[in-house]
């Protein structure tokens, strides 16, 4: 077996675990509220309140794993064995392929006057989900952490590709997060020190007044974006686009901020935050959003 189809078989098995455990998730979820309810209707008549509690405290310790050590069970078999069928690569089913990228609003290039002018930019990334419209709840897509590198020619960037329950969406919704105690990150820089204020979830780096500036931000942002429509993402391969502008990161108003002064810290984490502007399918890649 090649290097290249082992590496796909692993992907399509990380993608429908996904697929699967969100789905035992939800089915567990059901029965445990519907035995919850049909236990407290069997003994609220005979007043054993005690025994309820005792009954209740029992049936949901031993038979939530009674019951996903049984699903388990029966459908591990029939994940693995469904991965590679002839020689060929199978997606799970339910599943979609989804790639995720990301592309700069601003197509122009820096003006050599401009009092900031950036050079690079890189997030960290750790996880990415999408809120369902039937019901409001978050699907997972992927738990990182990694990193992404910024493109400034307007050119798609992306972050991650990996399987996802197929459903219709409304939000996407990622977390930029500064390293956790002990975690391992693919880029050294987010990491200066062991301490708190020594770990970093947006690195910035570009020119202020012609003098070269780092500015790393030590803010964990929960960014959520509206999805252009209902998007329904029911294919086997698909593509969400989001979209930043990183022209206001260093001002308020017309107001040049400079990034070297402490001061300036809070307004320019706001600002990378709502940089963020819009997600969309885009499943050509074109940067711009499908009919969908």
């Amino acid at each position: 077996m090649t290097n290249g189809k082992k590496s796909a078989i692993i992907a399509v098995v990380k993608g429908t675990a996904i697929f699967i455990n969100y789905r035992i998730a939800e089915i567990i979820t059901k029965i445990d509220n519907n035995m919850r309810n049909l236990l407290k209707h069997a003994f609220i008549n005979i007043h054993l309140f005690g025994t309820t509690k005792n009954i209740e405290m029992n049936y949901s310790k031993n038979f939530r794993r009674l019951f996903l050590a049984a699903l388990i069970i029966l459908t591990v078999p029939f994940l693995f064995s469904a991965c590679d069928i002839g020689g060929e690569i199978i997606v799970p089913s339910g599943a979609t392929n989804l790639s995720v990228n990301v592309k700069n609003d601003e197509t122009l290039a820096d003006n050599p006057a401009d009092v900031v002018i950036v050079t690079e930019a890189k997030m960290l990334i750790t996880d990415i989900q999408y809120e369902r419209e039937r019901d409001g709840l978050d699907q997972l897509h992927h738990t990182g952490p990694y990193v992404l590198n910024f493109s400034f020619d307007g050119s798609l960037r992306e972050i991650f590709k990996g399987y996802v329950v197929r459903d219709i969406y409304t939000k996407a919704k990622f977390q930029v997060h500064k390293p956790e105690d002990n975690q391992s990150v693919p880029d050294p820089e987010f990491i200066e020190g062991t301490t708190s204020d020594k770990r970093y979830s947006f690195i910035i780096k570009g020119t202020f007044n012609g003098v070269p500036f780092v500015y790393k931000s030590k803010k964990s942002m929960n960014i959520v974006i509206n999805l252009n429509s209902s998007s329904n993402i029911n294919l086997k391969d698909q593509n969400v686009t989001i979209v930043f502008n990183r022209a206001g990161w260093f001002k308020s108003g017309t107001t040049v901020l400079n990034p070297n002064d402490a001061g300036n810290v809070d307004v320019i984490d706001n600002n990378i935050k709502s940089s963020f502007k819009k997600a969309f399918v885009d499943n050509n890649k074109d940067g711009q959003a499908d009919d969908n």
